[in-house]
This record gives structure tokens, sequence and C-alpha cells, in this order.
């Protein structure tokens, strides 16, 4: 005679391969203890689920529709970032709330601010840190990266790889990224590399096969086969059914339940059978919306997401995790008003203080496939826990590798009399806006330091201020809230009508005709340079020209300017992927000083998107 209310959540999940039993016996599993949750109550909660097949549906389309359903009272999807990225765009900014399993980075910096977002573990960039470690644990001294480029996933590890791996001591022999066309040839580039250790990144699990086939060619020189680490996509009751006998023999890391939480042992007994990545943050996502849905209907007046952050910001008793009796006493909390902490089959379910989009603590499974199945040889987390084998612990490095700024040689300079700025942005069209944003920033900031517009040199195409796409003409930010920093620009050329040689000349003063506004600059003055725009390993671009600028082109042109005097101090800034590598090269001209967001190995990193304009604003360097 218990009075019920249901809710209707959307489950978004690829269903082949045998992955569809273990979402909804998953899911059962937890209907089941969720409605033992109410013995003691007189009325409940009761949570429905409709499934979607991930690898099928037409997600754009499918989050459309979900955003704009009333009766869907929450939606829990995307255990591939790509479909991940493209249900947060159609259902965060309709205020549909959203849970997560995929792990990109650039997801999370995306969709943050929307309030709707709620991933279920820690960021790729805490699984690369795993990886790497194990590295160090196994008494690894080189690696090197296979990932996917252009791809969400595989982006965070081509992001973060390089820096890590150099703060953690290990020699980088090489990120290799690949598409569709070239995964055998990097593979290949890959295993020869020289690497002790290669970390193989598939987005999907039909590149996992591919990886396996090269990793058995033996290397050049007669130097040993590298031994191979995967992410999380290696893991799954699907990979086995895919590639069967080819399998024995896999390692690597991927997230799952918290071992002292007894989900998998649960699992095992009830289903004869291992649970797959995800299963555990399933079910946990499933009890923060059932949390959230019983807070409600005891306080109606409390929107959904208030629900959701007053669930996880307990910090009464711990009432256990995720089983029947231990949600029963988080719903007998909840109804005599406390605030209890919460965990569950994933742990600990503490999120972000400030927009509260992901987990704070991750386990991560460390596992080896044995005849046929998966065997896990322990495990990593960032929580605190007894069983930690700290993810940390190779950062103890750091202290050794830390970069030493010692004093190269004294350095007698002139009087200061002025300063002259050079700012550029090197990209154009609507989807670069950010570049020309952050240069335009700058300028502002310059002025109200000071500088005039006849010291500063700006080079932006001006094409971004009353682009059709623009919904606030005249008007670029680097906020969504933020001042205008188009607003009073003197902007003196436009990129496109720019060659390299004309910024040579620009720098050393060599006024013309066509070049009328130059640097003008003597033995007493101070010169600021900003860049910002794309990069490729090696160069840094102009526009369409991918190697428009090298440390082989661009040293000379300082090098001169030393000679003539043209400047007394002069600091670069560069914000662009792989700079660091152009810059490298320029080293050693007295009194120049170079800053760059990325090192010749790493990529720079976009932040602020604004999900209304469908572009990213800023950069994080900047």
């Amino acid at each position: 005679n218990k009075e019920w209310t249901e809710h209707t959540v959307a489950v978004v999940l690829p269903m082949e391969n045998g992955l569809d039993s273990h979402w909804k016996r998953t899911l059962g599993m937890f209907a089941t203890n969720f409605e033992r949750a109410f013995k003691n109550q007189d009325k409940g909660i009761r949570l429905n689920f409709e499934y979607y097949d991930e690898s099928t549906a037409d997600i754009p389309k499918l989050a459309k529709d979900l955003a704009f359903r009333d009766d869907i009272y929450a939606v829990i999807g995307g255990l591939y970032s790509s479909n991940a990225e493209e249900l947060a765009a159609g259902l965060t900014p309709a205020g549909k709330t959203y849970f997560t399993l995929a792990t990109a980075e650039q997801l999370i910096r995306a969709y943050a601010s929307t309030g709707y977002l709620w991933a279920m573990t820690e960021t790729d960039i805490t699984q690369c840190e795993v990886l790497l470690s194990k590295v160090i644990n196994y008494g690894g001294k080189s690696v090197a990266l296979l990932a996917k480029d252009n791809d969400a996933y595989g982006q965070t590890f081509l992001d973060w790889f390089a820096f890590q791996s150099k703060e953690l001591g290990l020699e980088n022999k090489g990120v290799f990224a690949y598409d569709n066309t070239t995964l055998a040839d990097m593979a290949r580039q890959a295993m020869q590399s020289g690497a002790e250790y290669v970390v193989c990144v598939p987005s999907e699990i039909e590149e996992i096969g591919p990886m396996l086939q090269i990793s058995e060619i033996q290397p050049r020189d007669g130097t040993s086969r590298p031994r191979l680490l995967f992410s999380d996509t290696a893991y799954g009751i699907d990979v086995l059914t895919v590639y069967g006998d080819i399998t024995e023999g896999i390692e690597g890391v991927a997230f799952g339940a918290d071992p002292e939480s007894g989900f998998d042992v649960s699992y095992k007994t009830f289903f004869d059978d291992a649970s797959t990545v995800g299963e555990a943050q399933l079910y946990d996502a499933a009890m923060l919306i059932g949390y959230a849905a019983w807070l409600r209907l005891l306080e109606p007046e409390v929107p959904l997401q208030k629900a959701l952050r007053r669930i996880v910001s307990g910090e009464d008793l711990n009432m256990g995790s995720w089983t029947g009796e231990d949600m029963g006493l988080v719903v007998d909390a909840l109804s005599r008003g406390a605030s209890p902490y919460v965990k569950g089959a994933s742990g600990h379910l503490r999120f972000d203080s400030k927009v509260f989009t992901n987990v704070l603590a991750t386990t991560y499974h460390n596992f080896k496939v044995y005849n046929g199945i998966y065997i896990i040889l322990d495990y990593n987390t960032s929580d605190g826990g007894n069983r930690t084998e700290a993810t940390l612990a190779g950062w103890n490095w750091k202290a050794s590798q830390m970069q030493d700024f010692n004093d190269s040689g004294d350095i007698t300079y002139p009087e200061h009399k002025s300063n002259w700025a050079l700012l550029m942005a090197s990209s154009s069209g609507w989807s670069n806006y950010r570049h020309q944003a952050d240069v335009l920033a700058i300028y502002q900031q310059l002025k109200e330091s000071g500088y005039t517009d006849d010291h500063i040199v700006l080079i932006v195409e001006d094409d971004i201020a009353r682009n059709p796409s623009n919904p606030n003409n005249g008007v670029i930010r680097v906020t969504p809230n933020g001042d205008n920093v188009y607003e009073g620009a003197k902007i003196d050329y436009r990129t496109s009508s720019l060659r390299l040689k004309d910024i040579a000349d620009i720098l050393t003063g060599e006024k013309s005709d066509y070049l009328p506004e130059v640097i003008e600059a003597s033995e007493n003055d101070n010169i600021f340079i900003f860049w910002s725009g794309h990069g490729m390993p090696g160069a840094m671009c102009w526009n369409e020209d991918y190697y428009a600028v090298t440390g082989d082109v661009l040293a000379p042109v300082f090098m001169k300017m030393h000679q003539n005097k043209c400047y007394r101090k002069l600091l670069m800034m560069v914000e662009a992927c792989y700079s660091g590598g152009v810059l490298e090269k320029c080293e050693g001209v007295p009194g120049m000083l170079f800053i760059t967001a990325a090192s010749g190995n790493e990529t720079s990193k976009a932040d602020v998107f604004n999900s209304d304009m469908k572009i990213w604003m800023s950069n994080r360097f900047t």
C-alpha cells in the first residue's frame, strides 16, 4: 500500500557485444535495492529506465529529443567521450540533468559552467598519470604514446602525456597521433621508437586489434619489443567478445568499483560474471538521482540540481554504501532532515565544491587478461584509502627534475626609457575566436597599464566582432559576461595582409609605405611580444601556412635585433601548441626571455567554452 512516485531516466550507452545485459542487470539490481530502501517510509521513489544504443543512435537528434521531453527526469550515458560531448551540447543548455561515464578533460571544461553536467569519474588527466606511474613502478625509464588525433578521448592524453612524463622523469620517445587512415603506420612508429613502454589509447575497440598485431613485429636494430599499457577502452566484456584469444596478456588501467564497497564481489555472486567498465559508476549515478528525487519529494520547492548538490555535500555520519540496507539508512536520514555523507559502489561521491561537475576520487583497476578473463593486479586511488598504491609516488621525481633558472651571466642593462609591444593573432575565422579575443584582452591590459597606441603594433584578422555567427555585433569577450575587449582597439594590420618577412621588418623597425607601423625601439626600450595561434611540432602557424615559423627562421631575427641594439629587454609569450620547440632554438640571445604555453611535445589548451556561441572564448595559459 506504499505510495510511489515514479520518474523516467534515459540511459544512452553502447548495447552491442553483450553490453546491454550488463547495463540492464546493474540498473535492475539498483531498482530492487532502492525499493528496499523505503521499507521504513510510507511513500517512496521508483526510477524507470529507457535504453538507447549510443553506438547506433543519431546522438545530436536524440539529445535534442530528450532535452525537451518533460517526462525525462535525467539522462545517464556517453561511455565514449565523443558521444558524451554531443549529448552535453544538446542536454545541458536546455537545463536537463546529465550524468556521464566519459572521461575527456575537454568535456568537463566545456560544460562545467552549465551546472547540469555530472561526470562520474575523474578526467583522463588522472588516468594518464596512473599509466605513467605504473611505468615507474615497473622500473621503466622511457615511454611513448599512441593515441587518436582530433578525438575527444584521445585529446586529453595528447595534451598531458608529454608534460606528465617529463615531470615524472621519464624519457619521452614520442607522441604518435593517428587517424582512421594512419593507425597502422603510427603504431609501427611507436613500437619502433625505442621506448620500453608504449601507452596505447584506442578510442574504439576496433583499434585495439591493429595495435596488438603490429606490436608483434620485431623492432629495428634488434631491440626488444616494448611493453604495452592500455587505457580503459581495452577493459570490457565487449573487448573479449570481439577479439577472443588475441586479448591474452593485455594489461592496462580502467576505472571501476571501490574494492572496499564489495560491489564487484556481489555482482559476481548475483550474476556469475565480472562487471564491465563503468557499471559501478552507472549504479551510483542512478543512486544519486534517486536520492535527489526523494529529497525533492520531501521538499518540493528544491530544484533537482540543488538537491543533487545537497546530497553530495553531506557532512553527517557515513551511512554506508550502495546496498539496499545502506541506501535505506540514507533515505531515513534525509527524511529526518539530516545530511548524510554519501558513498557508492565506486567509492566516495564527493564532487568539486565550486561547480559540482566531476567526482574528486576514482578507483583505477590495474588489469591483465589471463586465461581469457580479466584479473585485477592492484588498485590506484587518490581518496586516501588504505588500499591505495599512491598514484602520486612517481611525482617524487619532480623535485630532482625542476628546471634550474640560475643566472646565466651578468648582463648590464642601459637606462630604461619606454616600452613597446607587438601583439599578434596568427589565425582567423569564427572557430578560432579565442586567439583574437586573447590578443585583444592583452591589448586592453597594456592600454590600462599606460601603453599608447603609437607604441603598440596590433595584428589581428578582425573577422570576429562582426562575424555573422556573433550574436553580439561588435563585441568580443574572453568570459561570458566580461568587458568588450574589441572596444576602442586600434588595429594596425590584418593577419592575412602580412608575410613572415614583414613580422621581422616590424620587429627590427624597418618602416616603409607598406609597413608604416613598426617597433621603433632602441637599447633603452623594453619590448613585449605576444603571439596567439596554432602550432605544429617544430613550427608555429600563420593563417593557412602550417609551418610558417620555425626556430631556425626566428632565431636570426632576434640575433639581428641584439646586434642592432633594437631593445633593452625583450619578453615574448606564446600561446600555441608545441611552441616551446620553436622558441628553444632562440635561447641564448642576451636580454631575451621566452615563455610558452607548451613544450615542443605538448598541446596548449583552450578555455572558457561558450555553449551558446559554440566556441572557446579564451586559452588556459593566457
